[in-house]
C-alpha cells in the first residue's frame, strides 16, 4: 500500500500528513482479534500428544502395537467481546495415525481434551472428545482433523487474556502415558 504524500510547510503540513497516515493505517486492513494478541495461546501436552493401541493380547511394545495417533498440531482463531471480556476460540486440531500394513478397513474413537488454564497450573474448563480414525484398506497412514467449535474465556477482572492457554492431548490412561514417557513416544 502507497502512503499518500503531502508537501508543506509548519503545523498544518504535519498535521495533514499525520492524519493522512493514521487514516491509511485504519483502512489498511482488517486485523483479527488472534492478532491482535486478543486470543489465548494453544499448545499440545507432549507426554499426552500421542496415542498407542495393543492388539489383544499382543506384548506392550513395538511389536505389539495395533495403531498410533499423534496430535501434531492445534491452532485457534478467536472473537474477543470487550464489553463481557471474554474470548470465544475455535481450536483446528491436525492428527496424523499409522498402523501396520493391513489389507482391511478399520475405523477407530480416539478420546482427546481440550482445557483452558490459568498460568499453565489451574485447569479451568476441560472437556472431552471424541475423534474418529479412519483407515481405508491397505491405508497404513491418514492424516485427519477436528474442529471444536467454541472454548469461551471469561477473563477475570484483573487479569490479561495472555495469562490464559489453551491446551490439547490424549486422555490416556497411566499405562498409556506411561508407554508414551518410557518410549520417549511424542508427536513427530
Amino acid at each position: 500500500m502507497t502512503m499518500p504524500v503531502v508537501t508543506g510547510r509548519g503545523f498544518f503540513a504535519r498535521g495533514a500528513a499525520i492524519g493522512c497516515m493514521a487514516a491509511a493505517l485504519a483502512l489498511s486492513g482488517c486485523t483479527t482479534d488472534k492478532d491482535k494478541g486478543l486470543c489465548p495461546s494453544a499448545f499440545v501436552i507432549a507426554p499426552t500428544s500421542s496415542l498407542t493401541v495393543f492388539r489383544e493380547n499382543a506384548p506392550q511394545d513395538p511389536s505389539g502395537e495395533l495403531y498410533t495417533v499423534w496430535m501434531s498440531n492445534v491452532k485457534t482463531s478467536c472473537e474477543f467481546n470487550k464489553k463481557t471480556v471474554t474470548t470465544d476460540s475455535t481450536v483446528h486440531i491436525a492428527f496424523h495415525a499409522k498402523r501396520a500394513p493391513n489389507a482391511q478397513a478399520a475405523a477407530y474413537n480416539v478420546p482427546y481434551f481440550v482445557a483452558v488454564t490459568h498460568h499453565g497450573e489451574r485447569i479451568m474448563a476441560k472437556k472431552i472428545f471424541l475423534a474418529q480414525v479412519i483407515f481405508a484398506p491397505g491405508q497404513v497412514t491418514t492424516d485427519f482433523q477436528a474442529t471444536v467449535d467454541s472454548t469461551v474465556i471469561h477473563i477475570a477482572r484483573g487479569n490479561k487474556i495472555g495469562e490464559y492457554e489453551i491446551l490439547a492431548g490424549f486422555q490416556l490412561t497411566r499405562g498409556q502415558l506411561d508407554y508414551n514417557n518410557k518410549t520417549n513416544r511424542y508427536s513427530p
